[in-house]
């Protein structure tokens, strides 16, 4: 059987990881581990192995991206941030779309290492299925065996074979906790928590972080309902809770932080529906800084995150090596006209 990078980790005991740094000669390596690797290289012939020639850039395959929808303007933003670098080094990009199906997601990552591709990146979160994460985990490691990075792009960690991805991730917990700061700062105590799906770790760390901005404030009451990231199921639940606990024609909240600008979007369209203001009678957030955000009436007070920065950042790292540890990304509070104070 061919030597597979496997081989040279185990002889050289170092993980898969340090073998593609070394490999690929334009990462730091210390000089005894990057001596010991090129030695178990030599002793397993592996310079023969094609693998190996692809690691060093003889077989300049293209660089995949995943989405969980084409038309989503964050992984939009991200593909383009991928393109735009892959062109720039001369790679063909493929971008094919999960549909947010677990299923499909394994898929089209077999289908890509079938396809020999040089990379496969993989934005957005992980769903809360334990046997989902140990199948991304097995290909992790037959990718990295082929020499081939496996990027993951947002809020995802591997349990088991962690080395054998390469981690981009942004402070998502942390923009909503500040967003959900500047709401309570604003005297906001009654607000609807629109997080997104929490099966899914995107969506479970924005509530989580939405939560402890209002920990501590007293007289905070939340209201926390669940659906998916898009504008017509957040409008369409917006008008459900409205119609549950609205007392006297008065909403019950006077503020919503939502899981994204798309939810915003369709929070702001139920709130028009009702006959009610933004921000004089209910106060709205979003999340992602997508382009139309700024366009909105009122233009959107939200989070944002640098996705297109993030896709150059994967190829980067796919091509040119990673560090050990996870890079994370800074997020920034945009503030704009959709947060008032709140009535008395």
């Amino acid at each position: 059987m061919a030597t597979t990078i496997h081989d040279v980790a185990r002889e050289a005991a170092v993980s898969i990881a340090t073998v593609s740094r070394v490999l690929a000669g334009n990462y730091p390596v210390a000089e005894k581990t990057r001596a010991r690797v090129l030695a178990a290289v030599e002793a397993l012939d592996y310079a023969a192995n094609p693998n190996a020639r692809r690691l060093r850039g003889a077989d300049a395959g293209p660089i995949a991206v995943l989405l969980g929808s084409i038309t989503g303007p964050s992984f939009a933003a991200l593909a383009q941030g991928v393109e735009s670098e892959a062109r720039a080094r001369g790679r063909v990009c493929l971008i094919g779309a999960t549909g947010g199906d677990a299923d499909r997601e394994i898929e089209l990552v077999e289908l890509m290492r079938r396809q020999h591709a040089s990379a496969v990146i993989v934005p957005g979160g992980f769903w809360r299925d334990d046997a989902h994460h140990d199948r991304i985990a097995r290909l992790a490691k037959l990718l990295a065996e082929d020499g081939t990075p496996l990027v993951l792009c947002g809020n995802r960690s591997l349990r088991v074979n962690a080395d054998d991805a390469i981690a981009i991730r942004y402070e998502n917990e942390r923009g909503a906790a500040r967003i959900a700061g500047r709401v309570a700062a604003a005297g906001h105590r009654r607000v609807l928590l629109l997080p997104g799906d929490t099966r899914g770790s995107t969506a479970e760390e924005r509530l989580r972080g939405f939560a402890e901005a209002f920990a501590g404030v007293d007289g905070a009451e939340l209201i926390v309902r669940e659906t998916s990231f898009d504008r017509e199921p957040a409008r369409d639940m917006l008008h459900a809770v409205l119609d549950e606990l609205s007392q006297g024609g008065r909403p019950p909240f006077s503020a919503v932080l939502s899981g994204t600008d798309q939810m915003a979007s369709g929070v702001l369209a139920a709130l028009r529906e009702r006959g009610l203001a933004c921000p004089a009678d209910v106060s709205v957030t979003g999340y992602d800084d997508v382009p139309a955000a700024r366009d909105l009436n009122p233009a959107l007070t939200t989070v944002r995150v640098p996705y297109e920065e993030m896709g150059a950042l994967a190829v980067q790292q796919a091509l040119d090596g990673a560090p050990s540890a996870p890079t994370v990304l800074p997020v920034e509070v945009v503030e704009r006209e959709s947060v008032g104070a709140a009535s008395r």
